[in-house]
């Protein structure tokens, strides 16, 4: 009796599974239910594979074609947050380390470079496409992209910088401002350097050093450090905040000898919800999930208008911090978008209130973002470059629209990124 009850439930076990396996296979072979971007991972999914008969016998298309199968299935998302969930019921991922690079010997010497002819030569090492990172640090609730420093790659920014300086001496002032991680901030350096981590105020002094006198280096990190108790960064995301990013501004604002609008003269808004790219490289932890940043934003006083050029090449009316961004950016993952539009090769932002002529560029990546706004109450002109994406040159641009000031706009980790620096010389060189 109890052998034939025994049978009947391991069949009806094996029919069950094979049931959940058949289903889940015929959801794999949606094709109109797979996505082709992942919003919480900031990228473009797998596309499937061109078939030929030399990829075919060669077995690379197989192998793409299982790649897409699984990057793209239709609940691939959702499984990798249940699964985090179902972990952390284990005690699971409560702190973890995911390695990268290791990072190079900081120098204890200068680099002081006498002149622009003096200034080390441009020759980047190959690292990839992505950030140089020693790794990813979470604990709990909150992830920080950790800096590995890259002597070569470091002293070839500084080149590139200088090699700037040098082509515009005279007729606009240049300035370099390093953004620096969360980890920075918010951790000791003992706890950063047992995950790995660089020291980033060394490197940030070691670079700084090497600048010849056409640069003003912008101190943000000490700044910064004396307002660490407040919501400096994201805790899901690489990226800085809003507030973050006023109080690098105040130190250009302190460098350049002008100043800054206080922070409570703008008009702030809070959008909630938001899981960045940092949850996602951490696997979608239900610690994160469950306790999401907000995204805060401060409107400018002078104008609210953003004219960009994207990247298809359509030039297009924006805000320069969207109001609506609940609306026009409903993902958990895209709320950073409400700064300046997100990423474009080209903006520009006139200030009416301002009538003195006065004018910046911004060359910057992503953390620039949450940074421009704060600059239309201090020019006339803000000129936004996204040295990733815009291919024209910016000596040239300086002298046409006689610039005043030149801002350079880094995250530590993009200074020693081979990638970043070849996107940069691209419109410098």
């Amino acid at each position: 009796m109890n052998d034939n009850f025994n049978k009947k439930t391991d069949l009806l076990k094996i029919a069950l599974f094979t049931a959940v396996m058949v289903i889940l296979f015929i959801i794999g072979l949606a094709f109109f239910a797979r996505p082709e971007r992942s919003e919480n991972e900031k990228r473009e999914l797998t596309k499937f594979p061109e078939f030929t008969i030399q990829s075919f016998l060669s077995g690379e298309f197989t192998s793409q074609l299982s790649l897409w199968y699984s990057d793209t299935y239709p609940l691939r998302e959702g499984m990798i947050a249940a699964n985090s969930a179902v972990e952390s019921l284990y005690g699971i991922r409560d702190e973890q380390v995911i390695s990268g690079n290791t990072g190079d010997d900081i120098p204890d010497q200068p680099m002081t470079p006498a002149d622009p002819d003096d200034t080390p030569e441009f020759n980047p090492t190959d690292d990839g496409e992505g950030e140089r990172i020693s790794g990813l640090y979470v604990n709990g609730n909150t992830a920080y992209q950790l800096y590995a420093f890259n002597e070569q790659n470091s002293r070839s920014y500084v080149a590139l910088i200088n090699e700037f300086a040098s082509k515009v001496n005279g007729q606009a002032k240049v300035y370099d401002l390093i953004a620096p991680l969360h980890y920075q901030i918010a951790l000791s350096d003992d706890t950063a350097a047992k995950y790995g981590a660089s020291d980033g105020e060394s490197a940030t002094n070691y670079m700084y050093s090497g600048l010849s006198d056409g640069v003003v280096a912008v101190d943000a990190l000490s700044r910064m450090r004396e307002h660490n108790e407040e919501y400096l960064f994201f805790r899901t995301d690489h990226h800085w905040t809003a507030r973050g990013a006023y109080y690098a501004y105040v130190s250009f604002c302190e460098s350049k000898g002008i100043q800054p609008t206080a922070l409570e003269d703008y008009e702030a808004l809070r959008f909630e919800g938001f899981l960045g790219t940092l949850y996602a490289e951490a696997k979608q932890p239900s610690a994160m999930k469950n306790d999401p940043d907000f995204v805060e934003a401060f409107i400018p006083m002078g104008t609210n208008v953003i004219t960009v050029t994207e990247k298809s090449g359509n030039v297009t009316e924006y805000r320069v911090v969207n109001e609506k961004t609940d609306v026009w950016y409903p993902a958990a993952g895209a709320k950073y978008n409400c700064f300046i539009a997100g990423d474009n090769p080209f903006s520009e932002i006139h200030n009416p209130e301002i009538t003195d002529g006065s004018s910046i560029v911004i060359v910057k990546e992503s953390f620039g973002n949450a940074f421009v706004p704060f600059l239309v109450d201090s020019y006339e002109h803000v000129y936004v470059i996204d040295y990733r994406y815009w291919s024209g040159n910016l000596a040239d641009f300086v002298t046409e629209n006689q610039i005043d000031d030149v801002l350079f706009l880094n995250v530590i980790s993009n200074t020693s990124t081979s990638a970043r620096l070849n996107d940069l010389a691209d419109i410098i060189k």
